[in-house]
Formats: structure tokens, sequence, C-alpha cells
């Protein structure tokens, strides 16, 4: 039989799995990877930098339900996407990287390059491991691809050392390996659903938290048949946000704090009780509180908080065993707890609405995120991206369908808005993709826009520039004014994008029309005040000393 690379070994198990898009940088000794995969007809987007390729590897699995694949080079490239291993790890996102490395044969005499990428991988992998053999090249690809996504997904590491890309093996010595089967989809035990029922039913102020895991499960018709069926009020995790449209009258974002605060019952649905959520700690949550724990892994149920009772399973399948074991629909939409959340929304919306609806000419966050509100479509995929930019699109961005928000999550990895919107827009082609970014933040992968450029992608990249770079350094002097805004338009210019550069609160509008109108790469730089306002919290959002503080909130 014909012989066969390990690049061409590479690239076929990635195709026999399913795989057509890699996102990667070229570099010895991965070219031969990547020119195969191109001359295979796979979809390359080619990166500047490692830590852009892996983040938004790791955004495109997410929206697609599928593994994203990164390809780099060997060493300081390989160090370079250890980030976004370490974002898609923390939140629980697929994908599988695979480094260049140093040739095996040579290892421990300094070789080009020669680092300990295995080792540098392990801890943000649900596996790291360095292939040894070329002909068990399929089998490496076809577990690493089964690992990232069985379960709780994750990222994934595969070695490949040069002499095992550029070896050559007969075809008659392939370890074949199997496609990867559908995910399992398992439901909880049954008496234990009873038990949450009975608990759910019995519960005078139920919630509902619906956390990235069911949006990850596509659980979105099951989510909306439970609040349906048992009225319960329900509060989103950031990236929960669109399982149940955030325009359902059950939906109380608007009055997370109190909710959680007043909860005697909380659903824990693919959510963790991790930062974001306060560690189910009081005074954000009822000392006492009953929790119904929904998620994959059975060991994270109890974590932080004990539960009431623990439901391991999909969430997809689990909701809807909960919906077709109750004993009745109920009558909460009259009820005083919803009562109580729908005056503390109207409270807050109350407190924002001078700055939501400002006709300053000098604009502020909340009356630049009412602006895109109207001009985005429902079914828009939105990245946020910075401090302040990220935490008020929580509350300002509204969201329809589930996986259609992106954010830094658990990690609070700043700069990971404008790879997210590249692996966002290439897994969802034809779709509207808003990235909106602070300005501080933008500059992490900013360079990428060239990437988007380059590949035809129309993202709208919405740059938030309220002066934060400016005002961090030494050499800031007066107020920060429209014209002191950094010109990141003309970043866009010299790529030959679309730009936009607003100053004026009366532009804001028609230049996001003209962006999302344009049908190309497009980059809307807005002068915002730090000065604004911001809706004081009862709660920070980060509960530490020495946490840093910024200029206008």
């Amino acid at each position: 039989m014909a012989e066969v690379t390990g690049a061409r070994l590479i690239v076929r198990s990635l195709q026999e799995q399913g795989i057509s898009t890699i996102f990667d940088l070229p570099g010895d000794p991965v070219s031969a990877i990547v020119n195969t995969a191109g001359d295979a007809g796979m979809q390359r987007i080619t990166f500047r930098h490692e830590q852009a390729v892996a983040m938004a590897a790791q955004a495109y699995g997410y929206v697609t339900r599928s593994v994203g694949v990164g390809v780099v080079a060997s060493g300081p490239a390989m160090t370079n996407a250890v980030t976004g291993l370490a974002t898609a790890w923390a939140n629980t996102w697929p994908m599988l990287l695979i480094g260049g490395a140093s040739e095996m044969g040579r290892r421990g005499l300094g070789d080009f390059q020669e680092t300990p990428q295995v080792a540098a991988a392990a801890p943000f992998c649900k596996w790291s491991v360095a292939v040894e053999d070329v002909r068990r090249i399929p089998w490496f690809v076809a577990t690493a691809v089964r690992r990232a996504m069985s379960g709780r997904p994750g990222p994934v590491y595969l070695d490949l050392p040069a002499d095992i890309i550029s070896g050559t093996v007969d075809e008659s010595e392939v370890v074949r390996a199997p496609v990867m089967a559908p995910i399992p989809r398992p439901g909880a035990d049954p008496t234990l659903i009873e038990q949450a029922v009975q608990a759910i039913e019995a519960a005078e102020r139920p919630l509902l938290i619906i956390g990235k895991g069911a949006a990850w499960s596509d659980a979105g018709a099951e989510a909306s048949a439970l609040v349906d069926a048992l009225q319960v009020p329900f509060v989103p995790s950031p990236m929960g946000k669109g399982v149940v449209p955030d325009d359902h009258p059950l939906a109380f974002a608007g009055a997370r704090s109190y909710a959680l605060a007043n909860a005697d019952l909380v659903i824990l649905a693919g959510a963790r009780f991790n930062w974001l959520f306060h560690f189910g700690e009081a005074p954000r949550f009822a000392p006492g509180v009953k929790v119904i724990q929904i998620d994959i892994d059975p060991e994270e149920i109890g974590n932080n908080v004990p539960a009431t009772v623990g439901l391991v399973g999909d969430a997809q399948v689990v909701f809807k065993q909960i919906t077709e074991a109750a004993s009745r629909p109920r009558r909460r939409l009259e009820s005083p707890w919803v009562q109580a959340l729908e005056a503390e929304r109207q409270k807050n919306a109350d407190a924002i609405a001078p700055m939501v609806n400002s006709d300053a000419p000098f604009t502020n966050l909340y009356r630049m995120y009412r602006e895109l509100n109207e001009v985005a479509d429902r079914n828009a995929y939105v990245v946020a991206d910075g401090e302040s930019t990220m935490a008020l699109s929580r509350v300002m961005q509204s969201n329809f369908e589930p996986r259609h928000r992106l954010d830094a999550g658990v990690s609070g990895c700043m700069g990971t808005g404008v790879p997210y919107a590249i692996g966002t827009q290439v897994g969802a082609p034809g779709k509207q993709v808003i990235s909106v970014n602070g300005d501080y933040a933008f500059g992490w992968n900013g360079i990428e826009i060239d990437t988007a450029v380059r590949h035809k992608l129309p993202i709208v990249f919405v740059v938030a520039n309220n002066g934060t770079v400016r005002s961090a350094g030494a050499f800031t002097s007066g107020p920060f004014t429209p014209d002191d805004a950094v010109r990141y338009d003309k970043m866009m210019d010299a790529f030959g994008g679309h730009s936009e550069h607003v100053t004026a609160v009366d532009e804001l509008r028609p230049a996001l029309e003209r962006a999302l109108g344009s049908g190309r790469t497009a980059l809307v730089n807005v002068a915002i005040d730090p000065q604004g306002g911001r809706k004081r919290q009862q709660f920070s959002w980060l509960d530490r000393l020495g946490r840093m503080r910024y200029t206008g909130e």
C-alpha cells in the first residue's frame, strides 16, 4: 500500500471526525499540517497571535456545539496559546489545540524551541498528551475529540513532534479509529426528580438560575416549558441569557440581587456557585436556602452549597423530566413573590432610565446599549469584553436564543472579545455578530481585526472608548473629552474595513446602522463619557480586597 505522512493523517483524521475548519498560525513544524488542510478543502482561518487562535477555536466550538480546532507552532507559539486553553477550561468549552513540538529523537538535547508543552497545557486540559507514533494518529485525534465533548466539555491538547508530522508509514500500518458517536444525554434518577418537584411545589419563593451549561445543552424549549408549567421566575447567568428569551414575563435579570437574596429555593441549572453567583453565600443568598442542583458532572453537586436534591444529567433531559413529573400547572404570575420581583425590576429600570434616555451630547454606556438593542437582529450574536462594558451588557443587552452571548465568563480574561467574535462569525455565517469592547480590552487582540478583514467576516466591532487606557497612565491631565478618544477606527481604515467615529449621541444610531448595513468587517469607535454614571450596586460584582477601581465607576 502507499505511504502516508503524519501531516496527512492528522488532517484526514480531523475530517473523519466531522471537522472541516481549523484556526491556525503557521510555523515550524505545523506548516505541513495547515497546508495539507487547505489542500484537502478544509476552511482555514489564519491569525496574527496564537492566543487569538485558541480563543476563536473555543468560541466556534461553543456556538456550533462541536469541537473547535486550533493549530499552532512550537515553543513560544504554543505557550502563547495557553491563556486560550485557560479560558476554555474555566468556561468548560470544547476545543482541541494541536501544537507543533521539537523532535522526539532530540528531546533533552536542546532542540529548536524545545519546551515542556504537555506539562504547560495539562493544568487547563481534560487531556494533554504527546503523539509518539505516526501509526496511532487517528486514535489520538478521535480520543481527543471524544474527551473534549463528553460529559462536562473542555479543552484537550495534542503535542505533535516534528518527526511525527513529517514521518511516513504504510497505510496498512495505520490504526483506524471510529467516528465519535452522538453526545449522550443522560437523565437524572426518577426518584430524585420526584423529590425535586415536591420541593419546588412547596416553595413560596422559588427561583431558577439558568447557566451556560443549559445553553450548551440546547435546552431552550425545555427550560421555557418548565418555567411556563411551574411558573418559576428565573435569572440567567451572563452566558445563560437567551436560553429562555430575555423578554419572557418571568425573566428577572433586572431584579437579580433581590431575587437571589430572597428566594427560599433555588434551582441551579448548569451553573456553579462560583464568584459570578457569590459562592452561594449570605447575604447574597438567604441563609439556609434550599438548592435543587442540575449538573452533568456529579462532582459539582453540592460544591460550595449543599444540595437539597442533586440531579446529575443533561439539562435538556432533566428539565423535561421535572416538567413531566409536576402534578399540575402552577399559577404564580399573580403571586406575592412575582409581584415583589416586578416591583424591584421596575425600581431598577427607573434608576437607570435617566442614563438610558440621556440626550447629553457626550454619550454613556447605557445609551449606547439602548441603541445597539434597537438596531440588532433578534437572533444576533453578541460578544462583550471589558470591565464596565461587559458588566453593563449583562443587564442592558438583550438575548433571545441559547449560545448567542459570549463573554469572558468565569475566567474574567480581558481581550477575548475580538477572537470570540471571529470564531462566532465563522461558526454562524450569515448571522449578525456584534462585538462590544472596552478600549482597554480591545488592546489585547485588537490587531486581529485584520484577520476578520482578510477572511471577509462581516463582524461589527464596537469600541466603547471611555479613555481607560489614557487615565491608567502617569501622563493623564485634564478631563477626558470626545476629542481625546484614541482613533481605533483608523486601524480599521488601514486594514480596509468599514470604520465609524462617534463623538456625539446623535451620531451613534446612524453609525451603527451604516456599519451593520455595510456587509463588511466594521469598527465603530464610540467616545463614552467616563462620568456618564453607573447604577449603584447593592453588592459589588467582585467582592475582593485590593480590587482595581476605574475612572467613572
